[in-house]
């Protein structure tokens, strides 16, 4: 069975659907008119409720902590090339080294949403590891992070025709879409693959010469040190690492079908956390599992996200709000629920 659905696929082209994959980059321009007339009382507290953390120091850096992080990192990269170069450990060396490009993506995801030089510099830096495009990631995610689970807007789950977060129109059918609660962990190790080609397109399109030689650099270091297949490997490995817990947040909450200018109360609406007693899963998660604060308060720095969950559940409360948790099976297991439930037939349509 997994023989022949990796045929299939190579069959009918997976890399050609990356394309269709991007989605759309912008946000609507109308945009910052329709959001200046929402004045509820849960956006008018949470004002308060940010004014406040922000006089209380939690957006503020702690250099240390983004030092160990970034020791981590290195030590990953480094340990693992060691292991393929001295003693062909290439298996487990690619694990390290594919850890390592998950944890650097956790990093400059946080860099690129700070503010400051520092913030700048360093969100660069994360991308000559990673290999991928500021520009390009940071115009993609930020329409994310503005209209979150919003058909037609948000990329992150517009990820037809190879997975279905709703069932599709007819014209839209995919013929191995019933498979997807199958297939989906697979298409995940793919997630680096895509981000990877669509920050070289845009870079060269676009004709940013800087970054096109912090990709060069990127692909350089890799060749010089490590054998393509230990490259690809841990690339896969990274990829599939981030997807896997970047979409259980997200993609098994509410799906909005229309655009939706009530930014608080949908962040609620479609984002989940995920509670860790585990030390080595909650920083395997990177601060993800605090996806719900994270997408509130974007431009804090991930360390201060597990002392603030507390907060955020009490001004939940106080603001009527739901506040949705969940253990690391349970929203894996909800992960999977919801490929097999939208992997059923044509029973309905849904028209983008």
């Amino acid at each position: 069975m997994l023989q022949n659905l990796l045929l299939a696929f190579m069959e009918l082209k997976l890399f050609s659907y990356f394309e269709k994959m991007k989605g759309i980059t912008t946000i609507p321009a109308e945009y910052e008119a329709e959001a200046n007339k929402i004045q509820t009382p849960a956006a008018l507290s949470f004002r308060h409720f940010r004014d406040q953390l922000v006089k209380e120091g939690w957006f503020e850096r702690n250099w240390l902590w983004d030092c160990f992080y970034l020791s981590i990192v290195l030590s990953l990269i480094i340990f693992g090339t060691f292991l393929v170069r001295a003693w062909e450990w290439n298996t487990i060396g690619s694990i390290l080294i594919g850890v390592a490009l998950q944890q650097s993506g956790w990093l400059g995801h946080d860099y690129i949403h700070g503010r400051g030089k520092m913030s700048y510099l360093l969100g660069r830096a994360y991308s000559l590891i990673n290999g991928f495009s500021p520009i390009w990631w940071s115009n993609k995610h930020n329409t994310h992070h503005v209209h979150t689970n919003q058909m037609g807007v948000d990329v992150d789950i517009a990820n037809d025709p190879i997975l279905h977060l709703w069932i599709p129109s007819p014209d839209k059918e995919f013929p191995l879409r019933k498979f997807q609660y199958l297939y989906y962990h697979f298409v995940y190790s793919f997630l680096y693959v895509s981000w990877r080609i669509q920050s070289v397109q845009h870079s060269w399109e676009h004709k940013n010469y800087l970054e096109l030689t912090i990709l060069i650099l990127n692909y350089s270091w890799m060749l010089a040190f490590l054998p393509v297949k230990v490259i690809v490997l841990s690339i896969l490995i990274g990829g599939w690492l981030v997807a896997e817990i970047v979409t259980a947040t997200h993609q098994s909450e509410e799906i909005i079908d229309s655009i939706s200018y009530n930014f608080v109360e949908d962040q609620f609406r479609t984002t989940r956390d995920v509670t860790i007693s585990n030390p080595f899963l909650n920083w395997l998660w990177g601060g993800m599992q605090y996806q719900l604060e994270h997408h509130l308060f974007p431009t804090m720095p991930k360390y201060r996200y597990g002392a603030l969950t507390k907060l955020v559940a009490e001004w939940a409360k106080q603001n009527g709000i739901e506040y949705r948790t969940s253990e690391p099976l349970e929203i894996l297991k909800m992960n999977y629920d919801t490929m097999k439930k939208f992997s059923q037939p044509l029973v309905k349509t849904h028209t983008q």
